[in-house]
Formats: structure tokens, C-alpha cells, sequence
């Protein structure tokens, strides 16, 4: 083992780990978007409206990730759209994020009693106003636990986009045991990495949730 090469290796790990940080908040900001955009015609009583959203859920929820990220990947250059891997990785974690997202959205608007969308029809309130401001922030409050859970697998899961050729911490671990014979104090450091980072949006999630429950 030469940990000299391996403390030498220090600057592309800082690298890759700034570069899974970079992945990981902006499949988290898209996939929580997605997730709410998906919710309005997840929802409707229309079946036009609520089949596709349905089926597109469902194909996502159930199908590898891996696969969804190599069809963006290699499937927007075939129709002149080519992306790097960075937002190709992201597009492909928020994609299959955000259908697991609506889900525990729609969970949780579903929990929220009817009684309180009529209290807020009876203040005259519409139906998007009585949404946002009655029920969504409750729904949001019970399904917490369940979306912060979702948020740490979605960390994990960026060491996916080491297929398509993006220097996280994954591929450059990869690569780095290829020059050196150190490749279980490598893994080891890398599953660190991964334990601080998940440990950290863990204590982020929970603070948060405490803030919506003083709050609401």
C-alpha cells in the first residue's frame, strides 16, 4: 500500500467530490420540481390527463436508472440535442427521482382531510390557493421523513453517472486503483465520502423538519 500516492491523488478527490455535491443538489432541486409538476395531472380527474402521467411513473419507478441515464445519454444527440454527461447524469437521477417524489406527494395530500379543503372553499379561498396554502404545506409536513429519505438515496445513487464517463468520486476511485494496488483504502475513503455527505443532508432533512412542524 502507498499512501503517498494515494495523499498525492488528494486534489482529484476534492475534485470529484465538489463534482458529486454539484450532481447530487441539482437532481435534488430538479427531481423536487419534477416531482411537484407531476402531481396536478397525477391527480386529475381527467384520464387523458391522468393515464400518461400514470404510465410515465410507473416506467420510471421500474426501470434501472442506469438504463434511463444511457437513453438520455445516447438517445438527445439522435435528435440533435446533445448534452454533456454532468446535465445528462442530473436529467436522468431527476427524472426517476421526481416519479418517486409525486408518489409521496400525492401520499401526502391524500392524508390531508377533506374537511379542510371545505374550510378553505368556505373562506372563499380556489382551489390552487386552498392547495397551496392549506394543504400542500400539510401534506409536506407528514411526508417529510418519507422525501428526505428519497433525497439520501438520490445522493447515493449519483455514482451512476460514472458509466457515461462523469469524474465523481466513483470513477475516480476506479481509476485511480488502476494505478495503484491500494484498492480497499480507496473504496474505504470513498465510502466515507459518501457516509459524511448522506450523514450531513440526513441532519439538513431533520433540521427542516423541525422547522415545518414549529412552523405549521
Amino acid at each position: 500500500m502507498d499512501l503517498r500516492y494515494i495523499i498525492s491523488q488528494a486534489p482529484k478527490f476534492a475534485d470529484a467530490l465538489e463534482m458529486t455535491v454539484a450532481i447530487a443538489l441539482l437532481s435534488m432541486v430538479a427531481a423536487l420540481l419534477w416531482g411537484l409538476a407531476l402531481i396536478g395531472p397525477r391527480m386529475s380527474s381527467r384520464i387523458w390527463l391522468r393515464a400518461p402521467v400514470g404510465a410515465y411513473i410507473e416506467l420510471m419507478r421500474n426501470t434501472p436508472l442506469l438504463l434511463q441515464i444511457y437513453v438520455v445519454y445516447f438517445g438527445l444527440p439522435l435528435i440533435g440535442v446533445p448534452l454533456s454527461g454532468f446535465l445528462c447524469g442530473a436529467i436522468g437521477i431527476a427524472s426517476q427521482h421526481g416519479a418517486f417524489l409525486a408518489e409521496i406527494y400525492r401520499a401526502g395530500i391524500e392524508s390531508v382531510s377533506q374537511r379542510q379543503r371545505e374550510a378553505a372553499k368556505a373562506l372563499g379561498m380556489t382551489r390552487l390557493k386552498s392547495m397551496r396554502h392549506v394543504v400542500l404545506p400539510q401534506a409536506l409536513v407528514k411526508v417529510s421523513p418519507m422525501i428526505g429519505n428519497q433525497l439520501v438515496i438520490l445522493l447515493k445513487d449519483t455514482a451512476v453517472v460514472s458509466a457515461i464517463g462523469v469524474l465523481e468520486l466513483t470513477l475516480t476511485a476506479k481509476l485511480t486503483i488502476e494505478r495503484s494496488a491500494a484498492s480497499v483504502e480507496i473504496f474505504v475513503l470513498i465510502a466515507v465520502l459518501y457516509l459524511i455527505l448522506t450523514s450531513l443532508l440526513g441532519l439538513a432533512v431533520r433540521g427542516l423538519e423541525t422547522w415545518q412542524r414549529a412552523r405549521f
